[in-house]
């Protein structure tokens, strides 16, 4: 099996285990698998963990492990793809780890590129640059610079931007420019087994940012490669993108934050810095509250306004105006926060509706116009935007 290009011949080759949470994928699904074999790193095990599709993807996935022995394919009852990643997680035996989307695809020097650095620094976490695929047609999304960071630095290179990513704070001079997402990482599986660290959902869709932070909080050294290895397939008909309701947000909200606030002091030691990120967090909890009554189906006027209702309560019991402070720190391009946020402030609870509403249209209307992702990135990405010369597939 091949080594890392580019490496001694002294340094041993090690395994990398890449999960892949399947379901209903049978459009995108062999490009995403195409990608990771044809990979330039060979020492892999794709574990295929299908979770109950109903479509042609159990054959898909049943046809390339008849065809290649690095292949595993794992079937599960329909469960949720926490529940895939987890079982995936558990199954993997590499010395790194790392996980895929069924519909996105995978740059060839990605694993080589990440798994050399962080073999040669002694690493837990790896980290590249990410890319949109709109249309066929790739554009920015995750932009990181090259870097080696001991505790301290992971702190102000990594989580605080993702933690306050869209605000405008002292504390985070960092150029890099990333979300809480799982693609782009490589875990030391050790690491990962030996913290306990697991995929968990309270809300909808956060069970990346919870595994990314929570293991930024607990690593001692990371690495970053400006390489962009890793493009996101935006599919605005996949059920991330589709507008649906969760049934009771708000004791979930709770939950949520009070799991966030059981392994953040770790990683955020200074308090001051923590009691902001409580406001900022509570803010953003603001915004998903109103982004939810998108999935309430017009005709449900009852549903509606019971919603409504629970939402004013709530934001009444936290003393939702004490809280906007922070949405004067806001950046350039967060249109939806800026949106919200601002109707809070000067609207009140009722007509922020509205607003929610009319950012939904939008969001939808031109979510897909390939210039007006373009000009969003350059927006959000402001006076830090770079060009990396090696971000082609």
């Amino acid at each position: 099996m091949g080594g890392i290009r580019g490496e001694t011949s002294e340094k041993t080759a090690v395994f990398l285990s890449v999960v892949m949470p399947v379901y209903n994928g049978e459009k995108d699904l062999p490009a995403a698998i195409e990608s990771i074999l044809n990979a330039t790193y060979k020492d892999i095990e794709l574990l295929l963990v299908d979770d109950g599709s109903t479509d042609q993807s159990a054959g898909i996935c049943v046809q390339y492990q008849k065809t290649d022995k690095r292949i595993r394919y794992i079937y599960q009852e329909n469960s949720g793809i926490v529940s895939a990643r987890n079982r995936g997680l558990l199954e993997a035996s590499g010395a790194y780890l790392c996980f895929c989307d069924q519909d996105d695809i995978v740059a060839p020097r990605m694993y080589e590129r990440l798994i050399g650095r962080m073999q040669t620094c002694g690493a837990q976490i790896g980290i590249c640059g990410t890319g949109r695929l709109i249309n066929g047609k790739k554009s920015p999304y995750e932009r990181i610079g090259n870097g080696v960071y001991g505790a301290e630095e992971i702190r102000r290179e990594l989580l605080y931007p993702i933690l306050f990513r869209g605000y405008e704070y002292d504390f985070v001079q960092s150029g890099n420019y990333l979300y809480g997402t799982l693609w782009k990482c490589i875990f030391n599986r050790s690491f990962i087994m030996e913290n306990g660290f697991r995929f968990k959902r309270f809300i909808d869709y956060e069970d990346d940012w919870l595994f990314v932070t929570e293991t930024l909080c607990a690593a001692k050294k990371a690495v970053t490669d400006s390489y962009t290895g890793y493009y996101w397939r935006v599919n605005n008909g996949s059920k991330s993108h589709s507008c649906h309701f969760v049934e009771n947000i708000i004791p979930r909200i709770r939950e949520y934050s009070a799991y966030v606030g059981n392994y953040l002091p770790a990683g955020v030691v200074d308090k001051e810095i923590l009691k902001e990120y409580i406001s900022v967090s509570l803010c953003e909890k603001f915004v998903i509250l109103y982004q939810n009554e998108a999935g309430i189906p017009e005709y449900d006027k009852e549903k509606r306004k019971q919603y409504h209702m629970e939402v004013r309560e709530y934001m009444e019991s936290v003393d939702y105006r004490t809280k906007l402070e922070c949405q004067k720190r806001l950046k350039r391009g967060v249109f939806r926060r800026k949106a919200v946020l601002g109707a809070l402030r000067y609207l009140g609870v009722e007509r922020t509706f509205c607003i929610s509403r009319a950012v939904d249209w939008l969001e939808r209307t031109l979510g897909s116009v390939q210039w007006v992702v373009m000009f969003e990135r350059r927006l959000k990405r402001g006076k830090n935007e770079v060009n990396h010369s090696d971000t082609m597939l």
